[in-house]
């Protein structure tokens, strides 16, 4: 039940909670839908922010329908010029914000009078985050930052202190597999806090003077060797000499990939690695899995806040599957996280649990 989402929300004490799609037909902009439904219902003041572009009638690769965005009266919209001057909805804009896309600047706007809105913003993080506060500088209560798996901004703890990551039906043509690739989507998404303050503050100041550093024990302290240079050219024989040493501590401010992952592999001990947050980790499972086998870490300064998980149990494009079955298996797979179906017997009295789960981890 869309209710139950919403405690957990409240629960984890989220004012911006990110809604991030696997791939396309998830259900993503239903998860949206339903959200804004409630808080309009309980009469909370909504933000409504995308990390590209969203709520446009068609798909613009298969020409199907898709779900629109329904705007309440009373909340507010950041998107650009074009998509306030096309809505449905009246917009009054209030806020011109030096953010540009490719429909135009991107203003803030407070709905008039409600009704259907496209959404149209920016796909960094310093742009979301500068939209979500002027949001919140005007009063909104809750904001709901709509992304995707390709635009992993909006799920960034400087953006969003609460994510919903919706899978379904479309994210591979066996069950097996879109259930595989969910767990482990959630699992980089839960990488944990690096859990020592001491640590915890040298690799801040050490991302503050360098792009990437390696961090050497020196009795109780540690010091830093900072590079400059993007991080996927320290790979190879380079880093691998400056983490010769046991204990020795890799931080990142740049992308996790495979490749760097792969070149420490070589090590006889792998380093502990720090990253920023987990948007940052670009790793196939393979090598990701070896990588934690042979006694490797990685941990992260700003942890994600993974709420729960939504679910679409079919596909527009291809095979479905009898969704109280599809919603017990990722029950049981992703426990003890809560998932959710938003749809299954909506509105039904006598109907299954509409969520599975163990409530917050």
């Amino acid at each position: 039940m869309t209710e139950q989402l919403i405690e957990l929300i409240d629960a984890r004490a989220a004012t911006a909670v990110a809604i991030v799609g696997m791939t396309k037909n998830v259900g993503k902009t239903v998860a949206l839908n339903c959200l804004i439904d409630r808080y309009a219902a309980a009469r909370r003041i909504l933000g409504l922010v995308s990390a590209g572009y969203d709520g446009e009638r068609f798909d613009r690769l298969t020409l199907k329908d898709k779900p629109r965005i329904h705007v309440p009266a009373g909340a507010f919209v950041a998107t650009a010029r074009a998509c306030i001057d096309a809505a449905e909805a009246v917009l009054e804009p209030l806020y011109r914000s030096p953010i540009a896309t490719p429909l135009g600047e991107v203003w803030v706007a407070v709905v008039r009078k409600e009704g259907l809105v496209e959404l149209a913003g920016p796909g960094s993080v310093s742009g979301l985050k500068h939209l979500v506060e002027q949001m919140k500088k005007r009063g909104a209560e809750r904001i709901l930052v709509d992304g995707a798996i390709n635009r992993l901004a909006s799920a960034s703890p400087a953006v969003a202190s609460g994510l919903i990551l919706a899978s379904g039906a479309s994210v591979a043509p066996v069950l097996e597999d879109i259930i595989r690739k969910t767990v482990f989507r959630c699992k980089l998404f839960e990488t944990p806090p690096v859990g020592d303050i001491l640590l915890e503050r040298k690799a801040r100041d050490a991302l503050s003077g360098g792009e990437a550093a390696v961090l050497h024990r020196k009795g109780r302290d540690w010091e830093a060797e900072l590079f400059r240079a993007p991080i996927p050219l320290m790979a190879g024989p380079r880093l691998k000499e400056r983490c010769c040493a046991a204990g020795s501590v890799v931080v990142l401010g740049g992308a996790l990939i495979d490749s760097l992952l792969s070149d420490l592999l070589e090590l006889p001990s792998p380093p502990r690695l720090i990253l920023r947050d987990a948007t940052r980790i670009f790793v196939s499972p393979d090598i990701y899995y070896r990588y934690l086998k042979r006694g490797g870490a990685i941990n992260v300064l700003d942890p994600i806040n993974l709420i729960a998980v939504t679910l679409n149990p079919t596909d527009p494009l291809g095979k479905g599957y009898p969704p109280h079955d599809f919603l017990h298996r990722f029950a049981e797979a992703l426990a003890p996280r809560p998932v959710f179906d938003l749809v299954l017997n909506r509105g039904s009295e006598d109907c299954l649990p509409l969520f599975a789960g163990a409530g917050t981890q």
